[in-house]
């Protein structure tokens, strides 16, 4: 009866270090995945403004030019957006504006507006140190 007992404690024994490990594993999985959906802001800032143009009816079509630039500074990397879209309408374009100045709030950076001379407005995500976002509107 020794030998049973023996036998059932190891095989017990060994069923919680396999359920120890299976959990284990489990959570180091979940923690992976959640520190690949981090999103960094200037991507997020990126989706937030095409979802704003595309639901105002800014089509590919109507961008002049875009472009990325990528820039780091110490330990820090991050894309700068580049992009110039010519508006049919400047009543399009106040809507836009509160629009990126939600965006603004709720990624926590700055927002600015440049009336340029040649009759252009361009806004600007920033935070103190980075430049996330140049739009620029023409007619």
């Amino acid at each position: 009866m020794a030998t049973k007992e023996k036998k059932m404690s190891v095989w017990i024994k060994l069923y919680m270090i396999i359920l120890v490990l299976f959990g284990m594993s489990i959570w180091f999985s979940l923690q992976f995945t959640q520190k690949q959906k981090k999103v960094p802001i200037d991507i997020a800032i990126d989706e937030k403004i095409v979802d704003v143009l595309v639901s105002n009816d800014i089509l590919q079509s109507d961008i002049l030019s875009q472009y990325i630039m990528e820039r780091n500074i110490k330990t820090s990397r991050w894309n700068e957006f580049y992009k110039k879209i010519k508006l049919k309408s400047w009543k399009t374009m106040q809507l836009l504006e509160k629009k990126f100045r939600s965006i603004a709030r709720s990624m926590k950076v700055g927002l600015s507006k440049v009336n340029n001379r040649d009759g252009s407005v361009t806004y600007k995500f920033y935070s103190p140190s980075k430049s996330y976002y140049n739009i620029t509107f023409v007619r």
